[in-house]
């Protein structure tokens, strides 16, 4: 009766503490499903993150079946496979100059700009590994706590950038409070969020701080005011947008992450512990997020996020998610840096910004840029910039990136005009 007493006791305590658990791991879940973000998680957006993380996945499982591609595939893997230009592959850097030496001495010139970028794709399919963790290159930073704040833009574009000089050999970790709060003064609060192409913009114009600089404090879910600083911007920093998986997986081996955006469905709470891979079934919307993509396992056809929910969610603080799930990786969220140097470009103060501007009110389309390049020609991408817009009609326009164009109409009641930010004008 003593032993099964005890047996007793053992199993009370037992059933208590995993209920103490799941208790904590439901308040948690509940704290962050309150902060996402409701920029990212609109409607609209939603919808449009869904068809171009689907359409990119469809275009990487449609080129390993298909023939043709796979031929131009083999050509790399034979070129390099007898020695020609295997010492462009300088270790992990896949770089676009030796993709583009490798594409000329294997396929020759005067080939169609489609053409081309075919060719470009096959190099990268030849080269690219089939799985990569850039944890293990040592660049990736510590996992951080956005708390009750919808501010995941400002940390997955922070951790991007904090990835980037990491793969350079500089070690820098990037004030959150400033990306968000001074860069994005006027357009992000901690009850809405935020925009990653404003973002990936923004640091790239202004550049970022330390956090010693400016702390984050806003995890209590209260906005922080830009203060003036006296501390020096890095800057040297530019932004990079992408027209296929591989390009991603590309710029993540060069540079350590890419920062991008997913829809967060109902049965995320379950994820993503013991390294399981989170594939959607629910239908239950529940707002968006954004996080840093710093590898991926071709074998499991999953990403490894690195998510700013503190190191006790998920594993570690990472998680798996299947390609072209929940909106995952779509082209128009979807960004990554480069560094020219690894020092201060200025030394100015960040601008303390008293706009009352409200975010701008996405019905139709991608977010803007901020300050994108002046559009080209009306009607077509043909020598667009990247990340640029294309009045098509009074009523419609061309969205520019990554060599792509994608169509979208303006909300009820606007008309297509030049020269803006957002094409779209009341």
């Amino acid at each position: 009766m003593l032993v099964n007493a005890a047996a007793a006791v053992v199993l009370f305590l037992g059933i208590a503490a995993s209920a103490d658990a799941a208790s904590v791991k439901k308040g948690k879940w509940s704290k962050y499903v309150k902060s996402l973000d409701k920029v990212i998680g609109s409607t609209q957006n939603t919808a449009i993150m869904a068809s171009e993380s689907s359409q990119l996945h469809s275009q990487y499982l449609a080129r390993q079946n298909d023939s043709q591609f796979q031929g131009l595939v083999q050509q790399v893997r034979s070129h390099l496979h007898n020695g020609i230009d295997a010492s462009l592959l300088s270790g992990s850097i896949v770089s676009d100059k030796s993709v583009e030496s490798i594409r000329q001495n294997v396929f020759g010139n005067g080939a169609s700009a489609e053409d081309t970028q075919t060719q470009s794709e096959a190099v990268l399919a030849a080269v690219l590994p089939t799985s990569w963790d850039s944890r293990s290159s040592g660049w990736v930073s510590p996992i951080k706590d956005q708390g009750q704040c919808g501010s995941c833009v400002a940390f997955s574009s922070a951790a991007a950038v904090e990835s980037t000089f990491l793969s350079q050999g500089t070690s820098i970790i990037v004030s959150e409070a400033d990306i968000f709060f001074c860069l994005a003064a006027g357009q992000a609060q901690c009850s809405t969020g935020w925009y990653p192409s404003s973002a990936a913009s923004a640091i790239s114009s202004r550049g970022v701080v330390t956090e010693q600089c400016f702390p984050y404090t806003a995890g209590t879910g209260q906005d922080q005011s830009c203060t003036d600083s006296s501390c020096s911007r890095t800057g040297g920093i530019s932004e990079n947008s992408f027209s296929s998986v591989d390009q991603f997986k590309q710029h993540i081996m060069a540079y350590g992450a890419v920062f991008t955006a997913f829809t967060v469905y109902s049965d995320f709470e379950n994820c993503c512990s013991n390294n399981q891979i989170y594939m959607q079934q629910s239908n239950q919307q529940l707002g968006g997020h954004a996080v840093a993509i710093v590898g991926w396992d071709d074998t499991n056809q999953a990403w490894l996020c690195k998510n700013s929910w503190g190191p006790s969610w998920g594993t570690s603080g990472f998680f798996w998610i299947g390609y072209g799930q929940s909106g995952i990786g779509a082209t128009s969220q979807t960004f990554g840096f480069t560094v020219a140097g690894n020092q201060p470009t200025t030394t100015t103060k960040p601008v303390k910004t008293t706009t009352t501007t409200k975010p701008v009110k996405t019905t139709s389309g991608p977010t803007p840029s901020v300050n994108p390049p002046p559009p080209p020609p009306s009607g077509s991408c043909t020598g667009a910039a990247p990340n640029s817009y294309v009045c098509q009609s009074s009523t419609s326009y061309l969205w520019c990136v990554g060599g792509n164009s994608y169509a979208y109409n303006c909300p009820a009641g606007t008309t297509c005009v030049s020269g803006v930010n957002y094409p779209c004008s009341w």
